[in-house]
């Protein structure tokens, strides 16, 4: 009896193999349309969610109290949770910070920070909705003007926001509530929180922080502008150049303050050059790098730069004169 219930249940594990083994065989013409078909609704929903988050944070970008609520909302909701005890938790939190959420600097830091996240996600979205080069020229000119992270001519390594001076004059202070501002926008609360990390990461902008006024000026501004061929760049350029060089004015002698004026600003002055001769004006760019090679003997760059220069005015040139036969 034993024998027959074993060879019985043998017999349908067997079959019940079988029957497995067949429905598991794939259809491959059916399932390469059905792929299609959702790589298709993936796209849609993407870029949906793209939209959605674009067209909020634009509208809210607009209005500083909006932008300071909608980010404030995604903080609540990424650092703290959505059930009660996360409310009960945050509210805390904003007793606890009042003072530097009623603050001008906190406020202006938010605007600020929705907006420029606002600007990545429309990149993320495509060339139709990208934002014109302008709208990165309007954004980091805004930053410029009214963010107290400003660059310092003593410190301006690529990448980084300096940290002002205690004591010390300039343009601007640094804020005390920059930190909040200073992660890289595809790791901000208002990405975290619409959950669209995934879809910026390929974006270089989004690399980058709200607050960075150097490296959004070099990384995003220059390029996008260059590309457009548009003389903003170059007025961006100098109020660049002239914000450095009052924040030098009210310094103290310093080693950092020469640094800036025997070595900083020059580079900076063949980067404005290098900028005309890339947008079409050889003419203009080439003759400014002249005057820069001249007033500056000593330069470590002098080498390198008089190579480029070379490079750039030789043979085939169309500013030169063929050579005799």
């Amino acid at each position: 009896m034993k024998f027959v219930l074993g060879a019985l249940v043998c017999g349908v594990m067997l079959l019940g193999g079988r029957v497995w083994g067949e429905e598991a065989k794939l259809d491959r013409a059916k399932a390469l349309e059905e792929l299609k078909g959702i790589e298709e609704k993936n796209e849609k929903l993407t870029h949906d969610l793209l939209e959605k988050a674009a067209k909020e944070l634009t509208e809210a970008g607009l209005d500083k109290f909006k932008a300071v609520q909608v980010y404030l909302e995604s903080y609540r909701n990424v650092e703290f949770g959505r059930a009660q005890d996360g409310e009960t938790r945050f509210q805390q939190w904003r007793v606890e910070n009042k003072e530097k959420m009623g603050s001008l600097d906190f406020s202006e830091g938010a605007q600020l920070h929705v907006q420029y996240v606002a600007l990545v996600c429309r990149e993320a979205l495509g060339e139709k909705e990208a934002p014109k080069a302008g709208e990165w020229g309007v954004y980091w000119e805004n930053l410029f003007q009214s963010q107290e992270i400003a660059e310092s001519p003593g410190d301006l390594t690529e990448g980084k926001v300096p940290m002002a001076k205690k004591g010390g004059a300039g343009r601007k202070q640094k804020k005390e509530s920059g930190n909040d501002f200073d992660r890289p926008a595809v790791e901000s609360p208002l990405v975290r929180d619409r959950q669209i990390q995934g879809f910026l990461e390929q974006i270089k902008e989004a690399k980058l922080s709200s607050a960075s006024v150097g490296p959004i000026f070099n990384q995003v501004v220059r390029p996008h502008l260059r590309k457009a061929k548009s003389r903003e760049l170059i007025r961006l350029w100098d109020l660049r150049i002239a914000g450095m060089d009052k924040d030098v004015e009210k310094e103290v002698k310093t080693l950092g303050a020469d640094d800036y004026k025997l070595l900083k600003r020059p580079e900076l002055l063949w980067e404005r050059a290098d900028d005309l001769e890339k947008m079409g004006e050889q003419e203009s760019g080439w003759a400014q790098k002249m005057g820069i090679l001249r007033a500056n003997p000593y330069h470590p760059k002098l080498v390198d730069w008089i190579g480029d220069l070379k490079q750039a005015l030789g043979e085939g040139s169309p500013a030169l004169p063929e050579k005799a036969p």
